[in-house]
């Protein structure tokens, strides 16, 4: 695995990654520093771990509101898609009624 040397949280580490999750790594650690500045206003105030917690606590909240949003999306896709399929079932209800009265009536003409 490639490593990458990265400066999170004012500290350079080094991170080991897929090969495809490079830019996904450097996405975060981007947000991650992002978000360390929003806070800069405690530091010294505060301990570096009580940033660190209020961070992940914020990117948690994010992420319940994605999934939120994820599982809003879902629920009105399937609702659609359920739509649809009543749609088609009653087309193929009113076909097969049309079937049957061509039935009859074929029946009826024969029978006389």
């Amino acid at each position: 695995m490639p490593n990458l040397e990265v400066t999170v949280f004012s500290q350079k580490i080094k991170l080991s990654y897929k090969n495809n999750e490079k830019e996904r790594l450097i996405n975060a650690v981007k947000i991650l520093n992002e978000t360390w500045k929003k806070f800069s206003h405690l530091h010294g105030k505060v301990s570096d771990i009580k940033i660190i917690i209020l961070i992940s606590l914020e990117l948690q909240d994010r992420i319940e509101d994605l999934i939120v949003l994820k599982n809003n999306m879902l629920k009105k896709e399937i609702e659609k898609n359920n739509n649809e399929i009543l749609k088609i079932e009653n087309m193929l209800d009113n076909l097969y009624d049309e079937l049957l009265d061509i039935k009859k009536n074929i029946l009826n003409k024969n029978h006389e």
